[in-house]
């Protein structure tokens, strides 16, 4: 028999996934974050430590374009497999 909080994520996993799907088929999903977006998302703590742990990379720019940028897929992944259930954005915590 499954626990109450196993169905409860796999449920909240699914919707995510979902959610997630239909927002970026539609494009309303960057595939790239920002480092400021991914600090505002996940905070900074977190999404610096997951850099220098080498869990996620970080990507520059084009010819003349200086901006880092993390993959939305790989961050997510990071964040899910940590051990935390969910995140707040930082103005809400």
């Amino acid at each position: 028999m499954i626990a109450i909080k196993e169905l409860s994520v796999l449920f909240q996993s699914a919707v995510k996934a979902g959610a997630d799907k239909c927002f970026r088929d539609g494009r309303i999903l960057k595939n790239q974050l920002s480092l400021s977006e991914a600090y505002a998302i996940y905070g900074r703590a977190d999404v610096d430590r997951w850099i220098t742990e080498k869990l996620i990379v970080t990507h520059t720019g084009g010819i003349g374009i200086s901006r880092k940028s993390i993959l939305r897929s790989e961050l997510e992944a990071v964040a899910f497999k940590s051990n935390r259930t969910s995140y707040l954005p930082v103005a809400e915590r």
